[in-house]
């Protein structure tokens, strides 16, 4: 071996070294875009589209769901797959609020699909807007925001 040939040894030994180390970090959870979804169920309630409308401003992609089939058939896994939270909603219009803003009764949950956990419920019976600002204050308090790509949501 020549002195020559060192430095070009010790070169190809360090490359050699951190290349090996690179290959055997783990590498981040595929993304399939599940981590950014929320499941809402079909419907055009006036109450459902402003819901939907403040999780897409969010940033949140929505996928649509039957929530009967779903409830018969328990494919919550299958559903997970596609989306992280489901959004579960029963509203009734029980009249008008002063200015005419419509009131109603409701019951909301935001679920994670993969464990059936509750992460938060709203229950009461409130104007429109009031009912939208105890949403986004509940998402907000439990941290439900949509994870950056490549963050491991």
């Amino acid at each position: 071996m020549t002195l020559r040939k060192i430095p070009s040894i010790a070169l190809a030994i360090t490359l050699y070294g951190m290349l090996s180390a690179c290959a055997g970090a783990p590498l981040p959870p595929a993304d399939n875009g599940a981590s950014r979804a929320v499941a809402v169920p079909a419907g055009d309630g006036l109450l459902l589209e402003r819901l939907r409308a403040s999780l897409r401003a969010r940033g949140w992609a929505l996928m649509s769901y039957d929530a009967n089939a779903l409830e018969q058939n328990r494919a919550y896994n299958g559903l997970a797959r596609q989306a992280k939270y489901r959004l579960t909603l029963s509203e009734d219009r029980i009249g008008n609020c002063q200015g005419g803003m419509p009131s109603f009764l409701y019951n909301a949950a935001v679920i994670e699909n993969l464990n059936g956990h509750v992460v938060f419920a709203l229950t009461g019976a409130n104007c429109l807007d009031t009912t939208i600002s105890r949403f986004e204050a509940g998402l907000d308090r439990n941290d439900l925001q949509v994870p950056r790509i490549g963050a491991g949501g």
